[in-house]
């Protein structure tokens, strides 16, 4: 409701909560039992804030094996899907490639968060064959998320050859606390950088016109 409250103040029509699913130790993920109780409270959320909107998403671990972390019934039940990779990052590029493609080629995926895993000045970007990733999130119609934070991932050079490969995009804050909210105009700085038009970023629709292009 903090966080509801805090991007309403700030002009926005909606926001996707997504916290992590549980393999991501260090951020306390989710479990599979309290979905239904999240569930429950952005539902109190919305009636309360209407017409302000919270949707239902989920940050998904893409594990090491390229397998997701929580299972399609689970998966079916959220507004939204975003999957990224945190851990295993040491792994051959043909591995990490092939995690980025399972989660595009997904069913239950909508957006791969943070391609690249960078994080400016302290993280180096994954060795990911870029150009299978782009062709199949085209193919998919599954975004790839330009992120706010310190990550400014994708960064606006992969930004503009993902969108020439005919792939989505979507733009993001990341916010993990409500001061965090603003770096969403990192990542439109970004988008603007790669020559992005409104219509290639998911996060241009109303809340309704982002479920009908996700579903």
């Amino acid at each position: 409701e903090v966080m509801a409250r805090a991007a309403r103040d700030l002009g926005h029509e909606y926001i996707v909560l997504t916290d992590h699913s549980p393999s991501l130790g260090v951020a306390r993920g989710l479990a599979p039992s309290q979905v239904d109780e999240q569930a429950a409270e952005i539902a109190r959320v919305n009636a309360e804030l209407a017409p302000f909107r919270v949707l239902h998403g989920t940050e998904l671990e893409i594990r090491a094996d390229a397998t997701l972390d929580y299972p399609d019934e689970l998966l079916a039940r959220f507004d939204v899907v975003i999957a990224s990779i945190h851990t295993g990052r040491n792994q051959a590029s043909e591995q990490l490639t092939r995690r980025a493609l399972a989660a595009v080629e997904h069913p239950h995926v909508d957006v791969l968060a943070h391609p690249s895993g960078r994080i400016v000045n302290r993280r180096d970007p994954l060795p990911i064959d870029w150009p299978r990733v782009f062709e199949a999130a085209a193919a998919h119609g599954t975004a790839l998320e330009i992120n706010g934070s310190p990550r400014l991932d994708l960064d606006d050079s992969l930004a503009r050859a993902a969108a020439r490969a005919g792939a989505r995009l979507t733009v993001a804050s990341d916010a993990h606390r409500t001061e965090e909210l603003g770096q969403q105009r990192y990542a439109v700085d970004v988008a603007r950088r790669a020559w992005l038009e409104a219509d290639q970023l998911l996060a241009t629709r109303t809340a309704d016109e982002l479920l009908e292009l996700v579903r």
